[in-house]
């Protein structure tokens, strides 16, 4: 429930991203899957510490929760740095071309680290302490949510601007029209006039 959660998160992301700017995508959430698929399966060591490298910015307090999925479940742990891998190259490659998305981006990745933290907890915890965790996952969600609406702000803005820019270059042609039309005829009877 919460991958699949996270992955229409990652959609609306990839969205924003690729209608933001033009040149490197961030990959779809089925291609994130796949990625992190392919770590759970070779188990690179350079994940691992991508993973903890990762984690020791966004949520040094979840290193000892990975620790100890490591010595409970190889399976769970790998799935994890998989995930913590894949985010963490997402994140990279957004700031390079937007510093201020990546930040919300970032932030909403160390929430949906701690989401899984918690529900890993919440499968094995005694049926008394669920709902505080349940309770702990909405917080998170809600944050989450919270984040998602300023990156949808921003993308918001950015068509407004865009859309600004356009209305502008359409206003500024319908006044220079003739000018424009005088300066193409003008070159075309130039280069016919070109010896050949």
């Amino acid at each position: 429930m919460l991958a699949r959660s996270l992955a229409l998160i990652m959609l609306t992301l990839a969205t924003a991203a690729r209608a933001q700017q033009p040149g490197p995508q961030m990959p779809n959430p089925q291609e994130m899957q796949v990625q992190v698929q392919h770590i759970m399966q070779e188990r690179p060591r350079e994940a691992e510490a991508a993973a903890r490298g990762w984690l020791i910015n966004a949520a040094p307090d979840l290193i000892p929760a990975l620790d100890s999925l490591k010595t409970a479940s190889l399976d769970q742990y790998w799935m994890e740095v998989g995930q913590l891998t894949v985010q963490f190259d997402v994140f990279q490659n957004l700031w390079r071309r937007d510093t201020v998305r990546a930040q919300l981006v970032g932030k909403m990745f160390t929430l949906e680290a701690q989401a899984r933290n918690q529900q890993r907890a919440y499968r094995t915890a005694a049926e008394s302490a669920r709902p505080a965790i349940r309770s702990r996952i909405e917080t998170l969600i809600s944050h989450h949510f919270d984040l998602e609406d300023q990156l949808r702000a921003l993308e918001v803005a950015d068509i407004e601007r865009r859309l600004a820019d356009v209305r502008a270059e359409t206003t500024r042609r319908k006044e220079r029209r003739a000018e424009f039309i005088k300066w193409a005829v003008d070159d075309i009877v130039r280069d016919a006039m070109r010896p050949r």
